[in-house]
């Protein structure tokens, strides 16, 4: 193992802190345990065999890293190494499969908030909105077919993660998966209301 940007600041844990980040090391970049495991070697707090399996595994499930190695020097580091939680491909995939288009790209602008990329998230959001609208335009001249709308989505899920997804976030970005459920209760939701207003009194006069 070579020393890194991380070194340093892995010299300046306590070994207690040291062991503590290795053992919860599923939620650190392998860049981080990396150093740590650097670290405990010189202190001698870790086995031989435990480096060797490590560096072994590091070497085999290497990852782009998803965080800037440039702060500063009396910074905590443990803020930068932890990975993000972010929503995964296959939940923007469901959200936008089963309900529209402008649903995954909220799910997917979360992720660019997460990782600090404003720019990034409002043009996810014109193109949302924008294929969201042309896609309704465009469905009122063709047959009112679920088979089309679902060709929409798709059509919509490949934008975003092919293009937006592996652009802004990196086709290999290491990260932990956000649990779906508070979205899926709002889209619900809104999805109920926008069915009550279809069948609403008044739009039954209509």
């Amino acid at each position: 193992m070579i020393e890194h940007s991380f070194s340093k600041q892995m010299g300046k844990k306590s070994n207690q802190d040291l062991e503590n980040i290795f053992e919860e090391k599923e939620q650190y970049t392998d860049e981080a345990i990396e150093a740590v495991i650097l670290e405990l070697e010189k202190r001698n707090l870790i086995d031989k065999a435990v480096i060797l399996a490590h560096k072994k595994s590091l070497e085999e499930n290497r990852k782009e890293l998803t965080i800037s190695k440039n702060y500063k020097v009396d910074e905590s580091p443990l803020e930068e190494l932890v990975q993000p939680i972010l929503y995964s491909k296959k939940a923007i995939q469901a959200f936008t499969i089963f309900f529209s288009t402008l649903f995954g790209a909220v799910l997917l602008m979360s992720n660019l908030k997460e990782m600090n990329k404003p720019k990034e998230r409002n043009q996810v959001l014109l193109f949302g909105i924008g294929y969201t609208i042309f896609t309704l335009v465009l469905l009122n001249f063709l047959p009112r077919m679920f088979f089309i709308t679902l060709i929409f989505n798709i059509i919509g899920y490949a934008v975003l993660v092919e293009y937006f997804w592996n652009k802004y976030l990196g086709k290999e970005i290491a990260y932990q998966k956000k649990a779906i459920a508070k979205a899926l209760i709002v889209s619900l939701l809104i999805l109920v209301f926008i069915v009550s207003l279809q069948f609403s009194p008044i739009a039954l006069e209509q």
